[in-house]
C-alpha cells in the first residue's frame, strides 16, 4: 500500500528536480520520468478515478484559456486557412501512422488513433481515457514522444533559429 506515496513522493522530487535543472518544462518533465521510473521500480499503481478526471480536465482547460489570446485571430486573419490546412494534413498523416501501427502491431484501431493524434499529453490521456482506449498503450507513445520533443526541442530551435 505505500506503493502510491512512493510514486508520488518520486513525482514530486522529480518535478522538484526538473524545475532546479532547468528542464524544458522542467516540473512536468522531471515529475513524469520520475515518477515513471518509481512505478517501474515498485511494480506500482496509483489511484486513479472520475473525480481526478474532471479535476485534470479543468486545471488543463483553465491553463489553456489563461495562455490564449483570441485577438491573435483577429489581428492575423492571414493565419486561419493555414492553420486549418496545417491541422487537415497533420490529422491524416496520423491517421495513417495509426492505421500503419493497427496492421504491423495489432494495437486496436481506436488506441492507434490516440496514440498518434497530435495532441499534448495531458489532453490525450484524458480523452483516451474516456473513450475507452488502452490508456496505458497510447500513453507510451506520447511519453515518448513528449520527453523527446521537450529535450530537443530547444536545442533545434537554438540550432536553426539563429
Amino acid at each position: 500500500m505505500q506503493q502510491p506515496w512512493i510514486i508520488g513522493a518520486a513525482v514530486l522530487a522529480g518535478a522538484f528536480l526538473g524545475d532546479r535543472l532547468k528542464l524544458p518544462s522542467g516540473i512536468l518533465t522531471g515529475g513524469m520520468i520520475a515518477g515513471l521510473v518509481a512505478k517501474g521500480f515498485v511494480e506500482g499503481n496509483v489511484p486513479s478515478g472520475r473525480a481526478l478526471s474532471v479535476i485534470s480536465q479543468l486545471l488543463v482547460a483553465y491553463v489553456v484559456v489563461s495562455n490564449s489570446d483570441v485577438a491573435t485571430i483577429r489581428k492575423h486573419p492571414e493565419i486561419l486557412p493555414i492553420a486549418v490546412g496545417y491541422i487537415v494534413a497533420l490529422t491524416l498523416f496520423c491517421l495513417g501512422a495509426a492505421w500503419a501501427i493497427n496492421k504491423l502491431f495489432h494495437i486496436d484501431l481506436e488506441t492507434a488513433i490516440y496514440a498518434t493524434a497530435p495532441g499534448g499529453l495531458s489532453g490525450m490521456a484524458l480523452s483516451a481515457t474516456e473513450a475507452g482506449a488502452e490508456t496505458p498503450v497510447s500513453m507510451m507513445f506520447h511519453l515518448l514522444r513528449l520527453t523527446l520533443i521537450l529535450v530537443f526541442t530547444p536545442f533545434l530551435a537554438a540550432l536553426f533559429g539563429k
